[in-house]
């Protein structure tokens, strides 16, 4: 029978342990909540009475106690899933980092209470919840800084799930290695009786943290890398709409110089009464003329200098282009992420409609603004077959996936919307839906 006393020492002992976990376990998904501040605590009601039983079961040298364990472990990541909105590659990561953290702060803790006790002290005691304190107090603002300012802005950033898929396998080892060698010398309690054993956790631990933090700033360097590269896809952006200008003046300025020997030609079909040469002439005259003013499809500048460009490039091939663009003044979505998302898709267009073996090649573009969402659709000339995956399509040029699809995919997922791609009697069909007013109430 358990004593009152020792009951209310196993329900503090277990208060301390298992709500600063919790907190650093929440606080790179502090934007992600599902729930309000308050309703997400009411879930965390079950997880402490299942961690409060198996602390009892244990107390009481109950053979329950390890199954409570599990049990336990999984209903974390339950709580986990139901609380949280993010892909469950990037919980596991976080959970399974802060089980090696309650497994080494466990470990100290029972060390620490064998010295100072000499082993008389119980396990959950006044004495083993102050120590867990003070093993807090040194530990826990380290976790807390990893938690915040390295894993949190990483984890705010949808891009980078293909790494997640495979980053939870790094503390899923240090995990499996840490319950292995606990339970092989017959649990914590037994592990942490031999000095040994204790310098392995801390060791082991500081290892575990340093490879965490390794990848973490590999991680953050090549976000870094990737926004470098857009701001600079956005600059040439820039630099194409000034080239575009400069060849408008010059072509202008080539027209000036032609007019008089136009003027001759039509002077001529005129006194020799050559009405249809004359006429024919003055057509093929016009389509060598500029355009007379500048093309403006939507505010946005660079957007603008991007299909600009592209028109100009699909005319160069002799692709019929046609642009329905009614993009929204003010908008949510950032200008280099606009410009790589229609880049994308231009792009791929251009190629396909090159490649095309059609007469008449073609690709249509239009964009429109739906009760605050941006929908997207582009339909083009394909005479080649695509191959879809889950994540978009191989690409036609080398066996490996569509580097320009899955960035669409990628800006489409920031923003909370989707992006789908089919091919149908010649033509390739390209939709994307964009939200970005989810994605800024979000934050």
């Amino acid at each position: 029978m358990i004593k009152l006393t020792d009951t209310l020492e196993i329900l503090l002992y277990t208060f301390l342990d298992l709500i600063p976990c919790l907190i650093l376990a929440i606080l790179p998904f502090r934007k992600l909540l599902r729930f309000s501040p308050k309703r997400t605590c009411l879930f965390v009601c079950p997880l402490f009475l299942m961690v409060f039983a198996s602390r009892l079961l244990t107390f009481a040298g109950s053979p329950f106690a390890k199954l409570f364990t599990v049990l336990w472990i999984g209903l974390y990541l339950v709580f986990y899933v139901i609380t949280i909105k993010t892909p469950i590659y990037k919980l596991l990561f976080v959970l399974l980092t802060i089980l090696n953290y309650g497994s080494f702060k466990a470990v100290i803790v029972l060390w620490l209470l064998r010295c100072l006790s000499a082993g008389t002290a119980q396990r959950y005691s006044l004495l083993s919840s102050l120590l867990l304190l003070v093993v807090y107090l040194f530990s826990w603002p380290l976790m807390y800084y990893m938690m915040k300012h390295q894993l949190r802005p990483l984890i705010d950033i949808p891009d980078e799930r293909r790494y997640w898929h495979f980053l939870w396998l790094i503390p899923a080892t240090f995990c499996l290695s840490y319950y292995y060698n606990l339970f092989a010398n017959g649990g914590t309690a037994a592990f942490s009786a031999k000095g040994g054993n204790v310098l392995f956790a801390i060791l082991f631990n500081m290892g575990a943290l340093f490879v965490t933090h390794l990848m973490l700033k590999l991680l953050e360097e090549c976000n870094a890398k990737l926004l470098l590269e857009q701001e600079n896809y956005y600059l040439n952006m820039q630099s194409v709409q000034y080239d575009n200008l400069k060849l408008r003046m010059e072509e202008a300025r080539r027209a000036r110089h032609d007019l008089r020997q136009n003027l001759s030609v039509i002077q001529s079909c005129l006194q020799k009464k050559e009405y249809q040469k004359l006429s024919d002439y003055i057509h093929e005259y016009i389509q060598t003329l500029p355009p007379d003013s500048p093309i403006m499809y939507c505010e946005d500048y660079a957007l603008n200098a991007l299909l600009v460009y592209y028109e100009n490039m699909a005319r160069d091939y002799r692709i019929q282009f046609k642009a329905d663009i009614r993009y929204p003044a003010e908008c949510s979505i950032c200008s280099p992420d606009a410009v790589i998302l229609f880049g994308n898709l231009l792009e791929n267009a251009i190629e396909a409609c090159t490649r095309s073996k059609a007469n008449e090649p073609f690709i249509s573009l239009c964009t429109k603004s739906i009760h605050n969402m941006i929908v997207i659709t582009m339909d083009n000339t394909c005479g080649f077959s695509t191959l879809q995956c889950s994540d978009g399509l191989f690409s036609s040029k080398s066996p490996r996936m569509g580097i320009g699809t899955v960035s669409i995919r990628q800006i489409a997922e920031k923003y909370h919307g989707t992006a789908q791609f089919r091919q149908e009697n010649g033509v390739f069909y390209s939709s994307v839906l964009l939200n970005p007013d989810a994605s800024s109430n979000s934050k």
